[in-house]
Parts: structure tokens; C-alpha cells; sequence
């Protein structure tokens, strides 16, 4: 067997889509990168141990995780849990914020106990991160065809920098507005309409 098959193999039987609320983006986009995965948790370690740090980077986390959402499933896995645009999305969004809060808080615990003075950051940290990651499904959905690798336009990806560059963030939170209405009407054409 080769190591390659072995490693797939292995991060199988951690990263399964049951322990991720059945979401096939976190699924695969933590099993193709497991090396990221690791070295992404030592840099949030080393940046929490310093104080005033480990918020932001954990809100910086948020938005790479938007990265997940770049890829779209199969239509077959959208049209599985039977519900309509609305409902879908909204259980795309919270399975989002779920994955992401359950996986941050072993560091937010530790951001935490080694900083208690620095803990009134998280009352930014947690609705921008909640907002990002928003953004990330919608902006998916909203330009969602299936089994599409296309690269986001240019106008999502200047939505996602605009989280992390304040100036553009009244651009982001509109563009939110506009791809969340763009995704249930585009996501509404596939589940109903789709020949």
C-alpha cells in the first residue's frame, strides 16, 4: 500500500462528514489538507500564548475556512436532505458555524486562561467570524453549479479580503446581503427547476 493511500486512509477515520454535521466542504477540505491542518493548529497555539493575538488569529482562521466553500458538491448531495432553498441554507450556514466554533474551542479556552484580560476580544471575534464564514456559504451558493471547480469571481474574492482589510468591510457585509438573496433564488433553480 502505498504511503499516499495509507495517509488518505488514516485521515479517513478521523475527518468523517458525521462528525462534521454531514457537511461535505469541511469533510473534504480538511482531509485533503491534513498537514495544513496541523500546522495551522501550532500557529494558533503560538499565537494565543501571546497576549492580544490569539482572537484575531482565530478570526483569521474564520476566513480561511471561507476556503472550504470554493468547490460544489454534486447536485445529488444538495437534493439529499430534501428541503427547500431556505431551509438548505440555512443549515449550510449553521453546520458552518458549528464546525467552526466546535473546532476553535479548545482554543479559545486556552486564548482565554493564558490571557483573562485580552477575553473581552472575543465579543468581536465571534460575529465576525460567524460573518465571514456567512459570507463564504453564500457567496458559494449564490454562484453555486454543480460539480463546478471554477474560480470565485473577482468581486467574492475582494468580499472575502475585505474581512480581513476593515476598509473594504462595508463591501463585504453588502455583498453578503446581495449573495444571500442571489443564493436562494439560484439554489431554488436546481432543486426545483433543474432538467
Amino acid at each position: 500500500m502505498s504511503s499516499t493511500n495509507a495517509k488518505r486512509i488514516y485521515t479517513g477515520r478521523w475527518i468523517r462528514p458525521e462528525r462534521f454535521g454531514g457537511s461535505p466542504e469541511w469533510t473534504a477540505g480538511l482531509r485533503r489538507h491534513p498537514s495544513a491542518v496541523w500546522i495551522t493548529a501550532g500557529v494558533l497555539v503560538l499565537c494565543i500564548l501571546l497576549p492580544a493575538v490569539g482572537f484575531p488569529a482565530l478570526y483569521v482562521a474564520a476566513v480561511a475556512c471561507g476556503g472550504f466553500y470554493h468547490a460544489c458538491e454534486p447536485l445529488e448531495l444538495l437534493r439529499l436532505p430534501e428541503m427547500n432553498a431556505s431551509r438548505l441554507l440555512v443549515r449550510k450556514v449553521l453546520t458552518a458555524w458549528r464546525n467552526y466554533f466546535l473546532l476553535t474551542l479548545p482554543f479559545t479556552l486556552l486564548a482565554i486562561l493564558a490571557h483573562p484580560r485580552t477575553a473581552w476580544i472575543a465579543a468581536a471575534w465571534a460575529p465576525l467570524s460567524a460573518l465571514a464564514l456567512l459570507y463564504a456559504v453564500v457567496a458559494k451558493y449564490a454562484r453555486y453549479q454543480p460539480d463546478s471547480n471554477l474560480r470565485p469571481p473577482l468581486a467574492t474574492r475582494i468580499g472575502s479580503v475585505g474581512f480581513i482589510v476593515p476598509l473594504l468591510l462595508p463591501l463585504s457585509l453588502c455583498l453578503t446581503v446581495s449573495y444571500a438573496l442571489r443564493a436562494e433564488r439560484n439554489l431554488n433553480r436546481y432543486l426545483h427547476d433543474y432538467d
